[in-house]
């Protein structure tokens, strides 16, 4: 699979079930369960970013009298990084695309995107939540050229959904003065992807054995590209440092 950095990949083909592939994508069941749990992880050497705070201009009933802090950089202890998202490239076997079993949701509370980061296979339909009393305006963009959808919801508890048939970084705006929400969908083509969690830490499973390019994105540091190999029946630790 691949994140493109730009320009528009084809449309992935969907069944009753969600995302599949046709040849030479095939599902096929593999004796191993391969699991990067607690031993991948994504760090960052400079630990003393500084981050302007989001202002807050309007709505403040709703949205906050305070400035909101940053989300473009989220860092913990020991410099773990979180919201990368880390894929793998070009794999063509391995497990079936299996749909979620909850809907994947892109929220809009307090006047904020929850959640900021996250990923989806190509061919997922997301619901977009309103949880504000509030006019929202969700305006999404791929590659941050092409404009997707763009969606007035006026309403507390209102629903739209959204269908991401290409792959790509979707990159979300609130057109109804709010500047500061930002948030970004990473669509993939293949089930192998994940997001780092607060600890840095990310997990992917039932890996065919061989070797394999990651490829990793984050909003602020970027692309990064690793290869690794993994042997059957064992786990492949490995460990990407943003610098």
């Amino acid at each position: 699979m691949s994140v493109p950095d730009s320009g528009s990949p084809p449309s992935v083909p969907c069944d009753e079930e969600g995302p599949v592939f046709s040849a030479p994508w095939e599902a096929q069941a593999f004796a191993i369960a391969v699991v990067l749990h607690e031993r991948g992880q994504f760090t960052w050497k400079e630990f003393t970013a500084q981050l302007a705070p989001r202002p807050v201009t309007k709505d403040h009933a709703t949205c906050g009298h305070r400035t909101k802090p940053p989300e473009e950089l989220l860092i913990g202890p020991g410099g773990a990084l979180r919201n990368v998202v880390v894929t793998i490239e070009a794999i063509r076997q391995g497990k079936r695309i299996a749909p979620p079993s909850t809907p994947p949701t892109l929220d809009q509370l307090k006047c904020d995107y929850i959640p900021h980061v996250q990923a989806l296979v190509a061919g997922t339909t997301l619901d977009i939540l309103n949880s504000d009393e509030i006019l929202h305006n969700v305006h999404g963009y791929l590659n941050g050229k092409e404009s997707l959808f763009n969606l007035a919801m006026p309403l507390k508890g209102q629903k739209n959904s959204k269908q991401l048939a290409r792959p790509g970084v979707v990159q979300l705006q609130c057109d109804a003065g709010h500047t500061w929400m930002r948030a970004y969908i990473v669509v993939v083509e293949n089930p192998y992807f994940a997001v780092s969690d607060a600890s840095g830490r990310f997990s992917l499973a039932e890996v065919p054995a061989g070797t394999h390019k990651l490829k990793t994105w984050h909003e602020k540091l970027g692309i990064l590209e690793q290869e690794v190999t993994v042997p059957a029946g064992a786990e492949a630790p490995i460990r990407f440092e943003y610098k």
